[in-house]
């Protein structure tokens, strides 16, 4: 039998350096997809010096963020099963919807003709017909309509209103609460599940919105250089809005704006902090003078802060295992001017520290980041059962290592930005319960808002410690 000649397969065209935003958004998400790199990382990567960039990472963290739910609305608008779509394609078209789901009304045309005229930069401008159907069908299903309660036809979007569509995509939210918070919302059903044992529907709503929309930025004003109203006053002198916080260092920025353009940013008059973040370190309270660990110290925001307690008197040792985290450290505390920081790169499964024993420990722990989704887009969909369990043996490791380092008297904070009880309470609870000679005070969890970011924090001494302190 004669053999058949051996088709050849068509070679891909590698595809061009990206030029234009949206570009740039398909590389970004498309790196993202299939080796689930950090869109920040490849920006910083790629230069992050064009607006292009900045622009095109922009549409791709967005993409990112509401994925199930423009997922959702290709699904109701492509005629072919999902499988049967080539991933590349299926990028283009979230990358489309997009735009039409949560850009401005006025620039759908935009949205669709140049979603299609990107086939061509993906090297398949035979996918431009289909891609042009598929969006002209979501933009149909779109209405002009908004409301402010939620619906099995409508999606969350700005300034806490919905949207309406033509048709009822979502599920009901009175009979399917958890799945509609899921679809709508774009959250791992896993975890709204995990949030439905704690919480109450109030409170759900609340996290579901800061989940997509992050709080406006703080800073920390840098006390030893400059007082808070004096900084709020330069401020307000060079028409910029800001409004105290909730404590005297913290100041919240009410309109976006470069950090150069603020007062101070070369001599190192403030830090960007979350008023969150901020309570871990006040926890510890650190004297002047101590000797102190800042176990998880990378990139400094905290070590910075507790060195500003101490009034730049004494030692903080800052510790990390990734030693260019541990080079921000330094570059925060050289441009804060801060010279009682020293840093040391450790091992993660051996940790051997310098200088112990200690008067004082920060032990702000890798977690899931379930409190701050709004500003760690990916964060959502690494989410899972097992990669909290996983988590839970790093954050136990760390404070058996922690309890290790301190001085008899001293005492040691532990910190998440998670609002999952598995990371907080309950794993505390769990250690305590093996550290019979600790004990705990100030536990407390902040759920986010409009105002500021999710964690949770808490003060662990030893037993003896607080009862000499009571007699």
């Amino acid at each position: 039998m004669k053999k058949q000649p051996k088709r050849k397969q068509k070679k891909e065209t590698a595809i061009p350096k990206p030029l234009t935003a949206r570009q740039w958004a398909f590389h970004f998400v498309e790196q993202w997809r299939l080796k689930q790199r950090l869109v920040r990382d490849q920006l910083k990567e790629a230069g992050g010096e064009r607006a292009e960039q900045h622009q095109g990472a922009k549409f791709a963290q967005r993409l990112i963020l509401r994925i199930a739910t423009i997922d959702i609305v290709l699904s109701e608008s492509v005629s072919r099963p999902r499988e049967r779509v080539e991933p590349a394609l299926w990028t283009l078209l979230q990358l489309g919807a997009a735009e039409l789901l949560f850009g401005p009304v006025n620039s759908q045309h935009a949205a669709i003709s140049e979603t299609v005229e990107l086939c061509r930069f993906a090297n398949h401008p035979e996918w431009a017909g289909f891609i042009n159907g598929v969006l002209r069908s979501v933009q149909r299903l779109l209405a002009d309509e908004t409301s402010s309660e939620p619906g099995a036809n409508r999606y969350p979007v700005e300034n806490r209103q919905y949207r309406d569509v033509k048709k009822k995509i979502f599920p009901n939210p009175e009979r399917r609460f958890v799945d509609y918070l899921s679809h709508a919302f774009s959250l791992p059903i896993t975890l709204v599940r995990q949030w439905e044992k704690t919480f109450s529907r109030e409170e759900l709503f609340e996290i579901a919105w800061a989940s997509l929309f992050p709080p406006p930025m703080t800073v920390r004003i840098t006390r030893l250089l400059v007082e808070p109203e004096k900084w709020v006053e330069q401020c307000k002198t060079q028409g910029i809005d800001v409004e105290a916080g909730d404590f005297p260092e913290a100041v919240r920025l009410k309109q976006p704006v470069r950090l150069s353009e603020l007062p101070g940013f070369q001599e190192g008059e403030f830090v960007i902090q979350d008023e969150t973040a901020m309570h871990a370190a006040r926890l510890l309270n650190p004297y002047p003078g101590q000797n102190v660990l800042d176990l998880c110290a990378g990139p400094g925001t905290k070590t910075t802060q507790l060195a500003e307690l101490m009034l730049n008197q004494g030692r903080i040792l800052a510790t990390d295992i990734v030693e260019h985290r541990l080079n921000q450290v330094m570059e925060n505390a050289t441009r804060l001017g801060y010279e009682c920081i020293e840093t040391q790169l450790i091992d993660r499964d051996k940790p051997k520290v310098d200088g112990a024993p200690f008067d004082a420990i920060l032990i702000d722990a890798p977690c899931s980041n379930s409190g701050v989704l709004a500003k760690r887009v990916e964060a959502r969909w690494r989410y899972s059962d097992r990669a909290v369990q996983e988590l839970n043996q790093i954050q136990l490791h760390l404070l058996d290592v922690a309890a290790g380092e301190l001085k008899q008297d001293g005492r040691m904070v532990y910190s998440t930005c998670s609002i999952d009880s598995r990371e907080n309470e309950l794993l505390i609870q769990n250690w305590l319960r093996s550290h019979e000679e600790f004990s705990c005070s100030d536990m407390k969890t902040i759920l986010p808002n409009d105002r500021h970011d999710g964690g949770f924090s808490v003060l662990l001494f030893r037993e003896s410690q607080h009862s000499s302190e009571n007699e």
